[in-house]
């Protein structure tokens, strides 16, 4: 039993960062987007396009950690292999995207 709960322990642990990383880059999101200009002018181009670049890494971020979360409740309910073979590829494909979208800025 204590094999179990040091898993879970670990499990709380990374959801818990996953969620700080995901409440820092929001709050990174959401300057970005109130030092954007009313009117759209033409010298905001570069900081509209990190604008939708840090929305896009968010989304990528939050979708991988519901996604490892599902994968994780999945393999302790017994799931299928391909259920969790998808789950490990989709998870996989999120942060691959995440560190894409890092390194793009």
């Amino acid at each position: 039993m204590p094999d179990f709960r040091a898993w879970w322990m670990l499990f709380v642990f990374f959801a818990v960062l996953c969620v700080l990383v995901l409440q820092h880059g929001y709050r990174r999101w959401r300057r970005i987007r109130e030092l954007l200009p009313p009117g759209g002018r033409s010298g905001s181009d570069r900081l509209a396009r990190r604008w939708r670049l840090e929305g896009w890494r968010l989304a990528c971020m939050a979708a991988s950690l519901v996604v490892m979360t599902a994968l994780v409740f999945a393999g302790v309910m017994g799931a299928s292999r391909g259920l969790l073979l998808a789950l490990r590829f989709l998870a996989v494909a999120g942060v691959l995207a995440v560190v894409v979208l890092s390194l793009r800025r």
